[in-house]
């Protein structure tokens, strides 16, 4: 039903933009370019048994190019277009490549980019490298980036799929997309026995409100990870946030689940603090996780601090802390990265 109320939906608001006829003074769209780029020296010592040998000083690069442009028709519909280029060589060398149609109706998104769990959630703000993104696995040897996480990025990540989003009404906004192959970048027929997840679906709500002087920021989001004839279980997630802001001050806390394996399967709980007055801010944020089939456990600490320098500069410093257990109980990240760096929007 879900998968069908979404394709009905998204078949709608297309056919709007097809009968209005065609478009005689809107312009053809033109791209922009615009972006970020990071750059970080830092030094890491872990000390875990296993990965003792992998301490020292390290410099790291993380960045994208984006093209964007649209488009407004003569019926008031936006159409436009978002690529973004990695800025190193990468296997996946462009990230994410999508067109969107946005009007009264809501907004729709055609192409490789994240699901609605994952774009509707709120997170935990950082003014570090972050917590929520993979970082800790760049500096702490062994630590496991998916067992920190709770922002609802699945295995279907960047594949293609169809997403829409409701207008925003009194605060609140929901979402949904469809996943008809989790396999990124694969425009061959439809195979329902390739091996890879197909049908996958998620739904995701947010709100946000402002009482008296205290701004509250909630999501939550749910993702099914669809199913194959050559795939056997059901693998899904989902995860809730939240967000408390007053005057400079902020508070968030997040909880995740998501199945790592057909019936194995991961929580994760983060709460963070933060404060900023003009171009200063500081941050600290907790994460913790388990796994349920081999109680496996994971921390991870992050101590941010940023000054703006002017537009879209910013210099970022962070201390790191992460620890996590192996299957088998050994201790195989434990670690500890003091970094600092710039932090570039263009």
């Amino acid at each position: 039903m879900k998968k069908s109320l979404l394709a009905t939906t998204a078949l709608a608001a297309l056919g709007a933009v097809a009968v209005a006829g065609p478009a005689t003074a809107a312009e053809k769209i033109k791209l922009s370019v615009g972006g970020y780029m990071e750059q970080w020296f830092g030094f890491a010592d872990n000390k875990s048994s296993v990965n003792a040998d992998r301490s020292g000083f390290d410099q790291q690069s993380d960045g994208e190019i984006h093209f964007k442009g649209s488009t407004t028709l003569d019926n008031g519909i936006k159409v436009g277009v978002n690529v973004q280029l990695e800025s190193q060589t990468s296997g996946d060398q462009i990230d994410e490549q999508y067109a969107f149609v946005e009007g009264s109706f809501g907004r729709i998104n055609l192409g490789s980019e994240n699901a609605a769990s994952y774009l509707m959630h709120y997170g935990n703000p950082s003014f570090g490298v972050g917590t929520d993104s993979g970082d800790h696995s760049n500096w702490i040897a062994g630590f496991d980036f998916t067992g920190s996480r709770t922002n609802g990025r699945g295995i279907d990540n960047d594949s293609e799929k169809v997403t829409y989003f409701t207008p925003r009404v009194s605060g609140f906004q929901v979402g949904a997309s469809y996943v008809p192959s989790i396999a990124q970048d694969a425009d061959g027929a439809p195979n329902g026995n390739d091996g890879t997840r197909d049908n996958s679906f998620s739904v995701a709500a947010n709100m946000i409100q402002a009482f008296g002087d205290v701004k509250v920021m909630a999501s939550a989001g749910y993702q099914d990870f669809g199913d194959d004839d050559a795939v056997a279980g059901d693998l899904e997630s989902f995860q809730f946030g939240l967000r408390l802001g007053f005057g400079g001050f902020g508070m968030s806390a997040t909880y995740g689940e998501e199945d790592r394996a057909v019936g194995s399967t991961q929580e994760t709980i983060g709460v963070g603090v933060r404060y900023s007055a003009g171009p200063m801010g500081v941050s600290a944020i907790f994460v913790t996780s388990d796994r349920s089939d081999t109680q496996q456990e994971q921390d991870a600490f992050e101590l941010g601090a940023r000054y703006k320098l002017g537009p879209g500069v910013e210099a970022r410093g962070a201390v790191l802390y992460g620890k996590g257990d192996n299957a088998a109980g050994v201790e195989v990240a434990n670690g500890l990265a003091v970094v600092g760096g710039l932090k570039l929007g263009f």
